[in-house]
């Protein structure tokens, strides 16, 4: 391919991801430092060091290059790319001839996975970033094995993919076409070339970073809890001289204790009772995986608690759990997280729209309450999750989960549940909370647990007013909660 011409200083801006443009061709212009960025970042996290030798798959115009060649020790940089010209533009307006020769970093021209074994190196890292998600699994199969072979038995290939409920049937190289794979495709296909598939838990603007490691790679100081670089730094100190790791210190909280005296004060709830739930280990632990899940602590202890207690009780009864208003997954994934969700044998049904209110269901009474307003904002911040992708990639780590996109009531007959324990309505306007209602009431079984998110919630009470006729109706009573949360209880007899 001829070599594009470059406006002067153009960094790409505007261009679509594939043009010919050394920064566009390799994705959104606009992303180019904040991929470079990340990636370095999770890298050096997982324990990337200067001495160690890297392979970059795909390594384009050096987007990671021109941070990761400076980095590393002299011959330590290796790039594999079909695209001969984007490599001379990255060396050209990002690193420099002197850097080049400093260096000494070694390319290979070709697009097939057989290449790596040219350099007869034993990798510590490799990197694909926004490999698979342009691969056939046939290729991606071939890439792992070839990595295999030429992987340190304390090494680990680092990879982005889009996560899918079905996998893609293309095969070989579609950049650039997306394409998706269920996370159990790929550990599957990790375990055939002897590698251990691990989810990350590292942010990506649209992809899921995923760990295929060699069999000695340590990634038990980040299991089961968040991927930080303060934690990979305790665990780097903590080494003694026989190189094996010191156990590290517990946490310490801001907060050290919750009883009585201490003031709580979220969410427009302010006590001074007891609320030493927030220093369960358990509790912590399942709040963290919600935030996690969101992107943020939202500061919903309490509202957390109230539904950790109903989904505990709920657990021993029969029937799945059903959560209509989703987001990004924060109570959810809490929940299934302090419950050990697969332990269960029940199935969890998600459902929402993923990308806010459908107005054609909000009724007068919310708008004058201003839901369409709040529903605006709340996609603008970005509070609102915009695609289902995401928050499928937030899930895949638990089994029996069906998330359905679309909007209540429309897609409520996908939940294929004959009997509900749980069912927790979060869903910001009333019509589909009372549809949401009135379909599963018949499914509730005696005892079941159904949570109102904003039902005494303050700026809500076109909502609460809605459920509170639906429950007259019914000849039940909703317990009002100072988290703003409502709470009813299926009666064991219902006339």
């Amino acid at each position: 391919m001829e070599r594009p011409l470059d406006n002067g200083e153009s960094l790409g801006a505007g261009l679509k991801p594939g043009d010919a443009h050394y920064r566009a061709y390799v994705g959104p212009p606009e992303d180019y430092d904040l991929i470079a960025a990340m990636t370095f970042n999770l890298l050096t996290t997982l324990g990337l060091r200067q001495h160690h030798s890297l392979l970059d798959i795909g390594c384009g115009s050096l987007r990671i290059g021109r941070l990761l060649i400076p980095y590393l020790n002299r011959g330590k940089y290796f790039g594999v790319e079909p695209n001969k010209w984007l490599v001379e533009e990255g060396i050209k307006r990002e690193l420099g001839e002197a850097l080049l020769k400093i260096k000494d970093p070694t390319f290979f021209f070709s697009d097939s996975p057989e290449t790596i074994t040219q350099a007869k190196v034993s990798f510590d890292f490799v990197l694909a970033q926004s490999i698979f998600s342009h691969c056939g699994l046939d290729l991606i199969k071939n890439w792992l094995s070839a990595i295999s072979r030429s992987l340190a038995e304390h090494g680990a290939l680092v990879a982005t993919f889009l996560p899918g409920e079905e996998d893609s049937q293309t095969k070989g190289w579609v950049y650039p076409e997306c394409v998706s794979y269920r996370p159990a495709t790929l550990r599957d296909a990790a375990a055939g070339a002897g590698l251990r598939f691990e989810l990350l838990d590292w942010k990506h603007p649209r992809q899921t970073w995923a760990l295929f490691a060699a069999p000695k790679f340590d990634s038990g100081w980040f299991k089961n809890k968040p991927l930080t670089w303060n934690a990979g730094l305790e665990r780097t100190l903590g080494k003694n001289k026989g190189g094996s790791v010191a156990p590290a210190p517990p946490a310490v909280s801001a907060d050290l204790w919750h009883g009585e005296g201490h003031i709580y004060d979220q969410g427009g709830l302010r006590s001074i009772h007891n609320h030493e739930f927030m220093d369960d280990p358990a509790f912590r632990k399942a709040y963290a995986r919600g935030v996690r899940a969101a992107g943020d602590d939202y500061q919903w202890h309490w509202r957390v608690h109230v539904g950790f207690w109903a989904a505990a009780c709920a657990a021993r009864l029969e029937g799945d759990f059903v959560e209509c208003g989703v987001n990004r997954g924060f109570l959810s994934s809490a929940i299934m997280d302090y419950l050990d969700w697969d332990s269960l044998g029940k199935h969890f049904y998600l459902l929402d729209t993923f990308r806010g209110l459908d107005e054609r269901f909000v009724s007068p009474a919310d708008k004058v309450s201003g839901a369409v307003e709040k529903n605006t904002k709340s996609l603008a911040s970005g509070f609102y999750v915009q695609g289902i992708e995401e928050v499928r990639a937030n899930f895949s780590q638990w089994k029996n989960v069906s998330l359905i996109e679309g909007s209540i009531p429309e897609t409520l007959p996908q939940v294929r549940a004959k009997k509900v324990g749980y069912l927790h309505l979060d869903m910001n306007c009333s019509p589909p909370e009372v549809a949401a209602l009135q379909f599963f009431w018949e499914r509730l079984v005696p005892g079941a647990f159904v949570l109102l998110d904003d039902y005494a919630y303050y700026g809500y009470l076109s909502q609460k007013i809605a459920i509170d006729r639906f429950a007259q109706e019914k000849g039940i009573k909703i317990l009002s909660l100072p988290t703003g949360q409502g709470l009813l209880v299926k009666p064991l007899e219902v006339g």
